[in-house]
C-alpha cells in the first residue's frame, strides 16, 4: 500500500490525540475501523508507528521521524493547494467565541483587498471556544479567536497553534439598570450572594467553573436560575431584574441593562488567536490586526475604557 496524504492524516491525528478512541472521534470514525487503518499503515511502512499502552499511545523513534515529514508535506501541500484556487473560491475561515470578530473582520478585508490577496472572509461564531478548537483540527477553520478562562483553560492540542493576544480580559457582570448595584462603580462577588443567574450551556464550561470557584471562595454557591443560548433573550431575563449574568466587558449597554466590573477582578479571561497550518493569512497579520482591534475597541467602549486604562495590555 503506497502512502497517501488521507494516511497521514490519519497517523497525525492519532498522534496529536495520545489515543486511538480520541483520534476515531475527530475523524469521524469508529474505534476498530481506525485501529485497523493503523496497522495496515504500520504493515505498509513496515515499522511500528505507535506503541500501544493502557494509558493511550505513544510514537516509536520511527514515527517520530515519519511524522515529522509527513507534517512538512502535509504543509506543503496546503500551501500549493490555496495559491492554486481560483481567487473567487479562495478563502479565509475565521471563528470567534465573543464580540470581537465584528471589528476584526473589515479590518481584515480592507488589508487583504490592498494586498490583492484575491482572499474572502468567511465567518462561524460559536460561544464554545472548545467547539472552534474543534472546526480548527478539522479543518472546517484556518483561524480563531478564542476566549479562555484563566486557571480553567483548554488544553492544548499539537495541530493548533496558539499565541496570547490579551493577556487578561475581565468578566463583567450583566445588571437591569434599575438593579440596587447598578449605580455602583464596580461590583463585589459577595453581594450577588442572593441573586439568580442566567447562564449558557454551551458556553466555555471553564467560564462556570470559574464563577463558582470565586463565589465558593466567598461562602456561597451561584444559583443558576435560568439557561439561554441566545443572547437577546439572556439580556432580555436580565433587563427584568430577576436575574444577573457573566459578561464581556466590550458589550454595549442598551435595552435596559448595564455591565459592570467585577471587585477584584475575580474572573478572568485571555484572549489568544489560534491557526493551524494551512491558514492562508500570516500569523503575524492575524495576530497585529486582532490586537489593534481589540485596543480600539476597550478604548472606545464607555464602560471598559476607565479598566482598560488602569490595567489594559495587548501583546502585538
Amino acid at each position: 500500500m503506497d502512502l497517501e496524504v488521507r494516511h497521514l492524516r490519519v497517523l497525525l491525528a492519532v498522534a496529536d490525540e495520545g489515543s486511538i478512541t480520541r483520534a476515531a472521534a475527530a475523524l469521524g470514525l469508529s474505534q476498530p475501523s481506525l485501529t485497523a487503518q493503523v496497522r495496515r499503515i504500520e504493515r505498509a511502512v513496515g515499522e511500528p508507528v505507535f506503541v500501544r499502552g493502557h494509558t493511550g499511545v505513544q510514537t516509536t523513534q520511527f514515527g517520530r521521524g515519519l511524522l515529522s515529514r509527513a507534517r512538512a508535506v502535509l504543509r506543503e501541500m496546503d500551501h500549493l493547494l490555496v495559491n492554486s484556487l481560483p481567487a473567487a473560491r479562495r478563502e479565509l475561515a475565521i471563528g470567534d467565541a465573543g464580540l470581537l470578530l465584528a471589528a476584526v473582520v473589515p479590518r481584515l478585508e480592507r488589508d487583504l483587498a490592498a494586498a490583492g490577496s484575491g482572499l474572502t472572509v468567511r465567518v462561524h461564531i460559536d460561544p464554545a471556544a472548545a467547539a472552534l478548537v474543534a472546526m480548527l483540527r478539522s479543518g472546517r477553520l484556518d483561524a480563531a479567536i478564542i476566549s479562555d478562562v484563566v486557571g480553567f483553560e483548554l488544553p492544548k492540542t499539537a495541530a493548533v497553534h496558539r499565541v496570547t493576544v490579551v493577556p487578561v480580559e475581565p468578566v463583567f457582570i450583566a445588571l437591569a439598570a434599575h438593579h440596587r448595584l447598578a449605580a455602583h462603580p464596580t461590583v463585589d462577588l459577595t453581594d450577588l450572594a442572593d441573586e439568580a443567574w442566567i447562564v449558557n450551556p454551551y458556553d466555555n464550561p471553564g467560564w462556570m467553573a470559574s464563577v463558582r470557584a470565586a463565589c465558593a471562595h466567598r461562602g456561597y454557591q451561584p444559583r443558576i436560575a435560568y439557561e439561554s443560548s441566545h443572547m437577546a433573550g439572556a439580556r432580555a431575563f436580565v433587563a427584568t431584574g430577576t436575574c444577573v449574568a457573566i459578561a464581556d466587558p466590550l458589550s454595549v449597554e442598551d435595552l435596559g441593562v448595564v455591565f459592570r466590573p467585577l471587585a477584584g477582578d475575580p474572573i478572568r479571561g485571555r484572549i489568544d488567536l489560534a491557526w493551524v497550518d494551512q491558514c492562508p493569512v500570516p500569523a503575524d497579520l492575524l495576530r497585529r490586526v486582532v490586537a489593534e482591534e481589540y485596543r480600539a475597541l476597550a478604548e472606545r467602549n464607555t464602560g471598559y475604557r476607565r479598566w482598560w486604562a488602569e490595567h489594559g495590555q495587548v501583546f502585538v
